[in-house]
């Protein structure tokens, strides 16, 4: 059976998927003018542009996902988010990635374990204490 997510978590996932759209925006339509802003000395090039359409799909999914209230979606993507800063911090410490990168995997991580605290005190109590992501 679906179960239907409830305010708190359609909430995360809304401002989550808004988030992710102003930034996708930004590295589609304006890198160059505020990545230098975090420190990015790198943007120029389509994979900046080309990463800023994925973000804008991925918070597309994000807003769907909060309008259409099925909580298996908000389930998966704590996973996804609240691994991101450790991803990130490995790409870092293997001289792949600028260490200002970790700032969006702590705004990933934020966002994961908002969502997930919101699936929890969304349930009705039925399934145990302990949301499962």
């Amino acid at each position: 059976m679906k179960r239907i997510m409830g305010k708190r978590t359609r909430t995360s996932l809304w401002v989550f998927g808004a988030y992710a759209f102003i930034m996708g925006l930004v590295l589609l339509l304006l890198p160059e003018r505020v990545l230098p802003v975090f420190g990015f000395t790198e943007v120029s090039g389509s994979w900046v542009h080309v990463l800023g359409f994925v973000l804008c799909c991925s918070a597309y999914y994000y807003i769907q996902a909060g309008c259409s209230g099925i909580e298996g979606f908000a389930r998966l993507t704590v996973h996804t988010r609240v691994i991101a800063p450790v991803v990130l911090l490995a790409l870092v410490a293997t001289g792949k990635a600028d260490h200002m990168v970790l700032l969006f995997g702590l705004g990933d991580m934020l966002g994961g374990v908002w969502t997930w605290i919101a699936i929890w005190l969304d349930r009705d109590g039925s399934e145990g204490n302990t949301p499962r992501a």
